[in-house]
């Protein structure tokens, strides 16, 4: 079965979805099979010359039963990687 999992965070405007689809791929392991990009927002919350994104992560394996606390320290590294690279900020 698939674990689906959103995860939402603000970015500078010159960063666009594709380097960050790239950069998940790269590090999101075997089991990141797509991102999707559910919602692009830019307004009064959000800080001026930056986008929030809500991304769709979907993990599957075809060769075992994936555990939420497996993919949740994959999104964890996965979220460290794109405060580091990219200095996003996440919303909860």
């Amino acid at each position: 079965p698939k674990i689906i999992k959103d995860l939402s965070f603000i970015v500078k405007n010159n960063i666009s979805f594709e380097i960050i689809q790239k950069l998940l791929l790269l590090n999101g392991s075997s089991f990141l099979k797509s991102i999707v990009l559910l919602d692009k927002y830019q307004g009064k919350s959000i800080p001026a010359n930056h986008t929030s994104l809500c991304l769709q992560l979907v993990f599957q394996s075809n060769y075992e039963t994936l555990q939420n606390d497996k993919i949740e320290t994959i999104i964890n590294n996965l979220i460290k990687i794109l405060k580091t690279k990219l200095n996003v900020i996440i919303r909860i």
